[in-house]
């Protein structure tokens, strides 16, 4: 049943989602095999993962923005809006008065998110497509 789900998945996905269930077995069995030798080696295993994460993430930033920019070389008509302001304070005290002996501790922050990313691509301006590839080595 389990590789009938697997197979299924990675038919109606796509190639993509079939690197994301391969990728996600071979990390869970590399977490198995390092927890059975003990505590320092699932730190280490998990560690090499996590940098392994942090450069698949990586690499798809920056396929998705090749891929844009191809989309757009290749449109007659592109709009284009992008507002970012991901910006956020905080701050804490603590207030003592030694006359009263009483104090205060107070914290506050604030958090302001805008993200909008819009992009609307209008037919093609007849160019041959051309194919962007990126490996892992």
């Amino acid at each position: 049943m389990r590789e009938t789900f697997k197979f299924a998945a990675k038919v109606v996905g796509g190639p993509l989602v079939g690197l994301i269930i391969d990728g996600v077995e071979t990390a869970s069995k590399s977490i198995d095999v390092a927890s059975d030798e003990g505590l320092p080696s699932l730190r280490e295993e998990a560690a090499k993962q996590r940098i392994k994460m942090d450069f698949s993430q990586h690499q798809a930033r920056v396929a998705q923005e090749l891929a844009i920019a191809k989309r757009i070389e290749n449109a007659a008509e592109v709009e284009i809006e992008e507002y970012y302001d991901d910006s956020g304070k905080g701050t804490a005290g603590l207030t003592v008065n030694a006359e009263s002996q009483t104090g205060s501790f107070g914290f506050s922050d604030e958090n302001r998110r805008v993200s909008k990313r819009v992009y609307r691509f209008k037919g093609a301006a007849g160019l041959a497509d051309e194919t962007y590839s990126q490996s892992e080595e």
